[in-house]
This record gives C-alpha cells, sequence and structure tokens, in this order.
C-alpha cells in the first residue's frame, strides 16, 4: 500500500485535491489529511500523518503541490513490490508560473540542493520507504524537511525522479520574486544559525 500524507494548510492553492482526485477509492492507496486541528506545526502533522499510515512507502504530499497521475502510480508500483530496495527521494520541482528567476530556483533546488547535497524540500513531495523512519521529526515550525533529509541521507542518498512535482508561486507573486527571494536566503541563514524556528516562522508567514 501506497500511504499519502498530507499536512493540510489554509485550503488557499491546495494543489493536492487535483493530484488525489482519482485515488479516493483506490484499493492500494490510503489517504490522509493532517489539519491544523490536529497540530500547529507541520512536523507535528507529519509525525501524526506517519504513524496513521499502514503503507510500505508513504509520501508526504505538500498541500500546495501537484503530482501528475503517473507519479502517483509509480510509487503504487514501488510500494507493491515484494523485495523493494530501501529508497527515498522526491520529483522534479517546478513552478505553475513562468519567469526566469522561478525556472532558477528549480533547476537550483533540483539539481545542487537535492541531486548534490541530498536535501529534499517538501515541494519536491517526499516518499520514502518506511524502514528509514527512526524517530519523530522535531516539532519545530520550519525546516522540517531539512530535517528529515538530513536523517534520511545518512542512510542512502535521495533519488530524483523524472514526474514534475508542480507547486504553487502564490508568495512569490504575492510578496515579489526579488523580495521573497531574499527573505528565503535569510531564513536559511537564521536556520544555520540555530536561531528559534518559531522567530523564523513568523518571518516566513510574514
Amino acid at each position: 500500500m501506497l500511504s499519502i500524507v498530507i499536512p493540510t494548510d489554509d485550503g488557499k492553492n491546495a494543489l493536492f485535491q487535483k493530484s488525489l482526485q482519482d485515488f479516493e477509492n483506490h484499493t492500494e492507496v490510503e489517504i490522509l489529511p493532517v489539519s491544523f486541528l490536529e497540530a500547529s506545526s507541520r512536523a507535528e502533522r507529519l509525525n501524526i500523518g506517519f504513524h496513521k499510515s499502514k503503507g510500505e512507502v508513504v509520501l508526504f504530499h505538500h498541500p500546495r503541490t501537484y503530482l501528475p497521475r503517473e507519479a502517483i502510480n509509480y510509487l503504487i508500483e514501488l510500494s507493491c513490490q515484494k523485495e523493494q530496495k530501501v529508497r527515498w527521494g522526491g520529483f522534479l520541482h517546478q513552478f505553475d508560473k513562468e519567469h526566469f528567476l522561478l525556472r532558477f530556483i528549480s533547476w537550483y533546488s533540483n539539481f545542487i540542493r537535492f541531486k548534490r547535497k541530498g536535501i529534499v524540500y517538501l515541494d519536491h513531495c517526499v516518499f520514502f520507504d518506511r524502514r528509514l523512519w527512526q524517530s519523530d521529526l522535531k516539532l519545530q515550525y520550519i525546516f522540517e524537511d531539512t530535517e528529515l533529509s538530513q536523517k534520511f541521507r545518512k542512510i542512502t542518498w535521495p533519488v530524483l525522479l523524472p514526474y514534475p512535482a508542480i507547486t504553487s508561486a502564490h508568495r512569490f507573486e504575492k510578496n515579489g520574486i526579488i523580495k521573497q527571494s531574499l527573505l528565503n536566503q535569510l531564513l536559511k541563514l537564521g536556520y544555520f544559525l540555530r536561531l528559534p524556528s518559531s522567530i523564523l516562522f513568523s518571518l516566513y508567514q510574514r
């Protein structure tokens, strides 16, 4: 079975619904949305979703990302293999809007951060063999996907699957591409300096 965990947000730009519309009654798929009512931080929602799941392969589906049918079918086939290799990874990131800076951000995310550094952000839609899960994520408000990647890459390097993970560019449209890009770099610096995740999250929400 494939378990699909969605740490749902406020419902805006909820592209995951389009991803899952053909799989709601699939016998080899379970869909596990975890909302704000169950936990405030995304890390905690991911922890809850994992412990609810039963599948051999777990997909952490970003609520504002769309995956094509072929991508999910691939994971279903992977989950049904009797002697499957332990693996994890994500899908080829791209935005739902065209802009040369957005294309650069996706390129960097795919080929530098993902393939060279082994860090897979949640908007790639992270999948993994449940045998990789050794301990819960810390209850921080941001960069929980970085923490997950750091745990998994110690065991095996992530696999970048060729199916597109099409992510909403709503924050870049709302705040401006340059301003949002600078903010993202500031957040990464704050994470590197180990600033409290609550402070970083408040900056991100602004």
